[in-house]
């Protein structure tokens, strides 16, 4: 394949990559918690096989911006957001993961889970149960029935948030070995939610700037199509 030709056609598809990224973000504009992703774009040598021509390919990848979204009042006791670079975590089927969703309920188990019915961890390592009364959590996660002490919010940092992967239901994972949790200094507000972190405005005109370079590769292709078949006619006439 001509490489000019392949780079443009790795190009188009990574314009088309960042538009999803940016479509996912404008999807999630009213998800408590939710962390804009950033798309940049790489480029990776590949030698094909034909010759051992060099090719250059471009990707388009997604960072998570861990940027502190807006707060809103709720007044739900349940209700809970984190200012700060801390996660909560939660005890998932696959294990352990974390999320800033703090819509949080008490489920027929008398367990506090967040909005996708994941257990919230305690410090202690276990689920937070509750029985009935009045809930209080302070700024440091610390969880109270009744004026009575139940738990502390397992609530996670990491140095590389954006090094977090999206496994849905506003859980997060460790994308690789070596992101590992540490104690966290986020404050915990009651009675709020995190709104997303997500720049409508800037969503919109990063659409708009993908799709004017998607035209101009478009329109690249076309140029290098026309090359291609001139050249094969002018052999095909020898």
């Amino acid at each position: 394949m001509n490489s000019g030709l392949y780079t443009a056609y790795s190009g188009m598809r990574a314009q088309m990559d960042a538009l999803d990224i940016v479509s996912n973000n404008l999807a999630n504009i009213n998800t408590a918690g939710f962390k804009e992703d950033k798309a940049f774009f790489t480029v990776l040598g590949d030698a094909m096989n034909a010759g051992n021509e060099d090719h250059s390919m471009i990707q388009a990848r997604a960072a998570m911006s861990a940027g502190d979204g807006s707060l809103q009042l709720t007044h739900r006791d349940l209700d809970v957001a984190l200012t700060g670079n801390g996660f909560l975590a939660v005890d998932a089927p696959q294990g352990i993961r974390y999320t800033r969703n703090g819509q949080l309920s008490i489920n027929a188990k008398s367990t506090l889970c967040t909005s996708g019915g994941f257990p919230v961890l305690g410090e202690t390592g276990k689920p937070i149960v509750l029985g009935p009364g009045q809930v209080t959590i302070n700024e440091q996660g610390e969880v109270y029935q009744n004026g009575v002490l139940v738990d502390r919010m397992k609530i996670a940092a990491f140095d590389d948030p954006s090094a977090l992967a999206r496994e849905g239901n506003s859980l997060l994972a460790p994308a690789r070995t070596g992101v590992d949790p540490k104690a966290s200094k986020a404050k915990v507000r009651q009675g709020y939610l995190e709104q997303s972190n997500v720049n409508a405005v800037g969503c919109v005109v990063g659409m708009v700037g993908i799709l004017r370079q998607y035209e101009a590769v478009q329109k690249t292709i076309d140029v290098l199509m026309n090359d291609v078949n001139a050249k094969a006619i002018e052999k095909l006439s020898k």
